[in-house]
């Protein structure tokens, strides 16, 4: 078993390299309760690490993508695909 900082690095890395994950997701893989996903998440947006929506967590741009240039890049690819 994962220790909770370990556990929390980890979805940390997650959510920044993938932009988002579920919360069911995290419940799988880290095979933990879904409330103790909720305080992992809540604890790991205090720390400015991540952010939380309804069905998981996202990254902040900053965390997801190298520079700026980056960032406006797959914002303005976002905008044309909706």
């Amino acid at each position: 078993m994962l220790t909770a900082d370990v556990r929390r690095a980890r979805i940390a890395r997650w959510v920044e390299y993938r932009g988002h994950v579920s919360i069911a997701e995290l419940i799988r893989e880290m095979r933990v309760s879904r409330m103790t996903v909720y305080r992992d998440l809540a604890l790991l947006e205090a720390e400015g690490r991540l952010h939380r929506v309804r069905s998981g967590a996202t990254a902040f741009p900053s965390a997801q993508f190298a520079d700026g240039a980056d960032w406006m890049t797959w914002r303005l690819g976002q905008e044309r695909a909706a």
